[in-house]
């Protein structure tokens, strides 16, 4: 099991639209078979950011399987033009 966090930063004005485009967006991650969970998070001190975290079954399932695949880019169809950069993303594993 693998948890993906990635950190996003809302383009300026842009902050409340980012988090409900990443909320209808984890619908669409939520469709791939070696997801077991998604969910995101906003920050207190800087609502401009939010945390999405993820759960893989596996670090191949989200950056071969999922990414690779047809999902990916419907996800991300839900939240392109709303955030600064791309987001700083980090698998972590049970320690």
């Amino acid at each position: 099991m693998v948890t993906e966090i990635a950190i996003f930063q809302a383009l300026p004005g842009k902050e409340d639209e980012l988090g409900q485009a990443i909320r209808q967006g984890i619908e669409v991650i939520r469709q791939h078979p070696e997801c077991i969970s998604a969910r995101v998070e906003r920050c207190i001190e800087q609502p401009g950011h939010y945390m999405l975290i993820n759960i893989w079954t596996s670090l191949e399932a989200h950056t071969q399987s999922f990414r690779g695949g047809p999902l990916f880019p419907q996800w991300r169809s839900h939240i392109n033009g709303l955030f600064i950069e791309s987001p700083t993303v980090y698998h972590y594993q049970p320690f």
